[in-house]
């Protein structure tokens, strides 16, 4: 549990991006996930997707640019 992020840790983390940037998380099931690290990525929105699938998704092709916070989802730790 020591490699989880605390507030302070995640706001500096955050400082290092710029303010307009929108920040995604991995979505979908139940429970809850801690939150490791971030990084920028650039991604594609597509709102005629099925509601289980984010809304987003990571593309080379495209300048929109996004914070992803990287979580434990999936993992066991």
């Amino acid at each position: 549990m020591n490699n989880f992020l605390t507030v302070e840790q995640l706001i500096d983390e955050l400082r290092k991006y710029p303010n307009d940037y929108k920040v995604l998380v991995d979505g979908y099931e139940g429970g809850l996930d801690a939150v490791l690290s971030s990084r920028i990525v650039s991604v594609e929105y597509d709102e005629t997707k099925a509601w289980y699938y984010g809304p987003f998704e990571e593309t080379d092709d495209v300048n929109t640019k996004a914070i992803y916070l990287i979580s434990t989802r999936g993992k066991r730790v």
